[in-house]
């Protein structure tokens, strides 16, 4: 049985173009000829992990959603964890309220929702990144979703600081992090890609001590903690860089230059 190889995508996986450069996809791909498992790790829905991972390998068991979605390589549920439709509603409601340009976005199962406000080019731009389209929608129609897998809101960085804050204190049940500096990531306590990995390894019988993972951002944390070998990317915050071993960055192959050192 060979290892398993986790990764984040945006700003790990991907470079700054949005693309896996053929350097990274050639390295990845011989670890899956020598029998390791790559394993995408992500804030991302499943259909906009695919849109990058299907140009590495065609089928391959993930973790979407910062961990509330964990699925097999056939795609079968290995673990689903969502806030109740009202609770995002009323998150919803709240940013609304705020009227201060930061945006939300609903994500149920492979759905992506999101208001139709004045900040549409943020909804844009993230549509162009995880090459999916989001859906318009209206905190009425939130409330009549089944579940909600996470809560995305952007927004610049100041007002995203602070309203992580002020939610952090009206929902303390919630799990909130920031994935990049224009992006703050909501779904359930008990989630996180620490949590979602060791739902991988264990679906697989691996140690997590004998498994690799790469990250960039603060919502990577988690999981890297829980491997044996965790590796940050050179575009990291600096205070993670002082935590694990550093890499290259994303634009300069920082898997690669891993990966191909493997034994």
């Amino acid at each position: 049985m060979g290892i398993l190889i986790f990764s984040d995508i945006d700003g790990t996986l991907i470079n700054s173009k949005q693309e896996v450069t053929p350097k990274t996809k050639l390295a990845i791909r011989k670890q899956i000829i020598k029998g390791n498992v790559f394993v995408p790790v992500s804030a991302r829905m499943p259909k906009a992990i695919m849109s990058v991972v299907g140009e590495i390998t065609k089928s391959c068991p993930m973790v979407a959603y910062n961990g509330a979605l964990v699925l097999d390589e056939k795609g079968h549920v290995l673990a689903s964890h969502f806030m109740s439709s009202s609770k995002a509603a009323s998150i919803c409601t709240y940013i609304e309220r705020q009227n201060n340009g930061v945006v939300w976005n609903v994500y149920s199962d492979d759905n992506w929702y999101y208001f139709p406000g004045n900040n549409n080019d943020l909804v844009e731009n993230e549509e162009k990144i995880v090459k999916f389209r989001a859906q318009p929608s209206s905190i009425t129609e939130i409330k009549h979703l089944e579940h909600v897998h996470k809560i995305l809101l952007m927004g610049t960085p100041d007002l995203l600081d602070a309203t992580q804050k002020e939610l952090r204190r009206l929902y303390p049940e919630l799990y909130i992090v920031k994935s990049a500096a224009n992006l703050l990531e909501v779904v359930v306590k008990r989630v996180s890609k620490g949590q979602g990995v060791k739902v991988i390894a264990q679906a697989f019988g691996m140690e997590l001590k004998s498994c690799w993972a790469f990250g960039d951002n603060y919502n990577d944390e988690k999981m890297l903690q829980s491997v044996g070998h965790p590796v940050i990317m050179g575009n990291a915050p600096e205070d993670l860089k002082k935590k694990f071993r550093t890499t290259l960055d994303n634009n300069h192959d920082g898997i690669a230059a891993i990966l191909d050192n493997l034994n």
